[in-house]
Order: structure tokens, then sequence, then C-alpha cells
């Protein structure tokens, strides 16, 4: 392999000015900075593509199997000698070269492509770029799967949960559904309509603790070393389950930081700009811009997470604060929730019916951290041959 700079093999392409509010809906992916941003009827490069943040978020790669639009906000990559090289190799050699620390502007973030042409590169021959890329998707690929079937599983037990305790047409004693078949139902005043008869209308806070997340000290480093407890911030409750967390944090830092450690099978909600439910498949503990509410008895995740996801739009339209938008923990804890009789157990057959769904999901989510956590330990050992693909 010889030393060569990365303008002898590729060329950085400015996007285009499009902006997706003004462009009628589609099948074609638009691409921002940070990856793909929505679907227009329309297209200006063809498959396959890489795209390389050049403003917000710098140097981040995105591939894209589809015809696609790049914004004016992005690069996207073309090959100087097709015959040399392969694409799918260069989406995973381009993560590799730092792009994000060649930033060249001091108020916004931008990628200089003048100084990431001169970044030295060693890339091996064509036939080793394509087993190297092969192994590399088929890894990509499971991750892909996995996440589809998840998305597919949320959905399954999200529509359970709307038909039983939304539409409230659970099974009856007759095992047909019971509102539409006639079940007796009265009006709630707090939630200003009908309900199944004798059902319960509570605040969140009176029926289920919930916890505000807390961050130590930061002058003090030692909260930090040797951590043994996952610790939380709000981006990362984006993720569904939480199996994970980028830092760990000491007990000693978890009582500096006035929260506490949440159980597996705790939700957590992200109260700060674009609110998120999660359930957390590890035991951990969150910032402040998180909260978490503990299960009970058979008011379980599985009930919680549905309920908070048909609550988001409602919260929403309770965020205060021009910087940072938000809630706060006595807007969660002063939200109504409908539960079915004490005497009755419909509870318990609803998690005994979807209990199933959740755990293909999180044995699915664990799988799919291992696999990123193996494609990246592999990336850089196959580019620079310390591990060979045979």
């Amino acid at each position: 392999m010889n030393i060569e700079i990365l303008s002898d093999r590729v060329e950085f392409i400015y996007g285009f000015s499009v902006r997706i509010d003004d462009e009628q809906k589609g099948k074609y992916p638009i691409y921002g900075s940070n990856g793909a941003t929505g679907f227009i009827d329309s297209y200006k490069v063809e498959a396959p593509g890489i795209i390389i943040g050049r403003k917000g978020t710098v140097g981040a790669v995105t591939f894209s199997p589809d015809n696609f639009t790049p914004t004016d906000t992005t690069y996207y990559v073309e090959l100087k000698d097709k015959t040399r090289d392969d694409f799918k190799f260069w989406y995973y050699y381009l993560q590799l070269l730092g792009l994000d620390k060649l930033n060249s502007h001091s108020a916004v973030p931008g990628l200089s492509r003048d100084l990431a042409y001169l970044k030295t590169i060693k890339v091996p021959d064509k036939k080793i770029q394509e087993k190297i890329s092969n192994f590399l998707s088929v890894i990509d690929e499971k991750i892909i799967l996995n996440n589809r079937i998840n998305t597919e599983l949320e959905t399954m037990a999200k529509t359970i949960y709307n038909y039983w305790f939304v539409q409230f047409d659970f099974p009856n004693e007759e095992s047909k559904p019971y509102k539409t078949n006639g079940g007796e139902m009265e009006f709630s005043e707090e939630l200003k309509k009908e309900i199944p008869k004798n059902w319960q209308v509570n605040k969140l806070g009176d029926v289920l603790k919930t916890v505000l997340g807390g961050t130590p000290s930061t002058s003090n480093k030692d909260y930090w070393k040797d951590g043994n407890y996952n610790w939380l911030n709000s981006g990362e409750v984006a993720d569904f389950p939480v199996v994970s967390s980028e830092l760990k944090i000491t007990e000693e830092g978890i009582r500096s930081s006035a929260t506490e450690l949440l159980k597996k099978g705790s939700v957590l909600l992200s109260i700060t700009r674009h609110l998120r439910p999660t359930i957390l498949a590890i035991d951990a503990c969150a910032n402040q811009s998180v909260i978490g509410i503990k299960e009970k008895g058979e008011i379980k995740s599985y009930f919680l997470y549905p309920y908070l996801i048909n609550e988001i739009p409602r919260l929403m339209t309770l965020r205060t604060g021009a910087q940072q938008p938000h809630i706060n923990k006595e807007i969660v804890d002063d939200s109504f929730i409908v539960i079915p009789n004490e005497t009755s157990d419909l509870l318990r057959k609803y998690n005994a019916k979807v209990e199933s769904i959740f755990q293909q999901i999180n044995s699915s989510a664990f799988q799919t951290h291992e696999l990123i956590h193996l494609r990246d330990f592999l990336l850089p050992l196959l580019m620079n041959g310390q591990v060979k693909v045979r």
C-alpha cells in the first residue's frame, strides 16, 4: 500500500440548496449533516452515496443505498477511479480519518474540504477493499434487520396497548371487545371522556414514584474514575430500550448528584427539547434532564412506556424556556393516568400478553449493541491490516 493524500482518490462535492419543507413528499431521502431528515419525490444524486457533514455535525459519515439529495450543509463523495476503489469500502474508511476534527470555522462548525484533501491515506487494492466492505456490510445489515424487527415489535405492543387502554376494547368476560360489545362506560371529569365503569383516574405522581436525575460536580473527576454504574444523558434516552451508557459513575458520585440508581424495567423520560420515553434494560441513573418512573405491582414498563408515548404531544405543548425548552417534574407528576379497577386482573393479562414482545426487543437490542461494538473494534484493525478477511 502506497502513501497518498485523500484528494488522489476521492472528491468532496458541495450539496444542494434544498429545503425539505419546500419539496413534495416522496420516496427519496434527503440528507443533512447528521443523516436523513426526510423523503421527497425527486433526487439529485444516484445511489450509492456517501454523505459527509460539512456544517453542524462536522465530519459525520452517512451511507445511502438509494438515490438521494444532499443538502448544502454536506458534501457528497465521488471516487476518482472506480476501477481502483470500492465505494462501500470508502464509506467505512472515511470514518477513521478524523474529519470531525477539521473544523475551520469558529462560530459555526464547518469542515474544510481543502484540509481534508491533505489527509494522508494508505489503502489496500480493490480486491482487499471489497473483502473488507463485504464483511463489515454483513454486520451492518444484521444491525439494520434487528432495528427493523424491533420497530415492528414496538408497533405491535403499542397497538395492543391502544386497543385495550385507549379504545377500551380489551377482552371482556366472553373474550369479546369490551366497549364495542356494550361494556359499561362512565364520564371522567379529569379526562373529559368516557372510560370503563369503576376504572380509576389518578395523577401519575400519586400512583408511582418518580425520580429526577442529577449531575455531580464535574470538577471531581473521581466520581467518574472506575465507576461501576451506568449514567445516562438525555440524548441516550432516545435509544429504546437502553442497554448501555457511555459514562460510568461511582456510588459516591450518585450520592453527590442527589439522584438514585433506577432498576432495570424503570421507564425514563427525557424532559428537554424533544421529549422521549424509553425503558431501562439495565440498572442506571441519569442526569437532571431525565425523569425516572419506577414500576409498581402490575403497573409495569410494558404499560407505562406506551402510556408516555401517547402523552408526548400534550407534554410538548407544556414546555417552557426559549433556549432549552423543557418540562419539569411537577408536570409529569400531575399527568392523569387511567388504571383498571383494583379488583380486575386486566393489567396482569395485558402484561402476560406483551411480556414476550418486550423480551424480544431487549434481546435484539443487546445483540445490536454487541454487533456495533464488534464492528467498531474491527474497523481500524481491518483498515490498517492488523486483521485480514480470508
